[in-house]
């Protein structure tokens, strides 16, 4: 069996919901120790994510019919490379139009691609209902809710974003005290380059905060990967031994 290609849309339908951060923190993830990943930014305004990780991301138009058919191409390709995408608000509801449109999931299902929605939860009425709506809309994804503390810190959502699987677990960011936001926000930080070498003008504090952050966050990262995996070798064990699967009727 072939391993499946991890395509993670990381989304929210608000700005400053800690999207890019979470698509930043998974993307050098996925290029820990020399892994291969493809991050698109769909930010047309900020493009935050490539000013932080150039070489490994590609900016995407999505209001355009040429670029989304070249976004979707690559997003569709089973080429077991996998892709972080970085949907930002403004263009949250065309994205997900052609998500939709497309039938991505059952394309994808054929493909040998494992998407997963991870969808930064807040407060905000419109992410709730947004969350409710993508629930309904993509049944074949599994969408998990990102609980960012430093955004949603002091609510309790976990009613207002049920959860869709078992696969799509909620995912939980740690908050980040106001020095270390400031280094992990300073372009061009790279989380990878400061687990390999703290700088020194971190205090040690701060460095000791940061690589907890890393740990807590790859953890979840591995977790939902491995009920990724699990979940395609379910159903490639469904297709290729489908007898197993079917309930036993005794004769009459």
């Amino acid at each position: 069996m072939t391993r499946p290609t991890h395509v993670c849309i990381v989304a929210s339908p608000r700005p400053r919901t800690g999207r890019t951060l979470l698509a930043r923190a998974l993307t050098e993830f996925y290029r820990m120790d020399g892994g291969e990943v493809v991050a698109f930014d769909l930010d047309a305004m900020d493009s935050t994510l490539e000013q932080f990780l150039p070489d490994c991301t590609v900016r995407a138009d999505i209001g355009e019919t040429h670029a989304q058919v070249e976004l979707f191409d690559q997003l569709i390709a089973a080429d077991q490379i996998p892709k972080v995408v970085d949907v930002s608000a403004h263009a949250y509801e065309a994205f997900f139009n052609v998500l939709a449109a497309i039938d991505f999931a059952g394309e994808a299902r054929r493909q040998a691609i494992e998407p997963v929605i991870l969808f930064a939860a807040s407060s905000d009425p419109l992410s709730v209902k947004s969350y409710a709506r993508m629930r309904s809309r993509f049944r074949g994804i599994p969408i998990a809710p990102v609980y960012n503390d430093g955004v949603v810190r002091g609510h309790n959502l976990r009613d207002e974003f049920p959860v869709s699987s078992a696969v799509a677990l909620p995912l939980h960011v740690p908050a980040l005290s106001p020095t270390a936001r400031t280094i992990v926000d300073t372009k061009p930080f790279s989380f990878n380059e400061f687990r390999r070498r703290p700088p020194a003008y971190a205090p040690e504090l701060v460095t000791a905060e940061i690589q907890s952050f890393l740990k807590r966050l790859h953890l979840q990262f591995r977790e939902l990967g491995l009920r990724l995996l699990l979940s395609n070798l379910r159903g490639s064990l469904r297709e290729s031994l489908p007898d197993m699967f079917t309930p036993f009727r005794p004769s009459a």
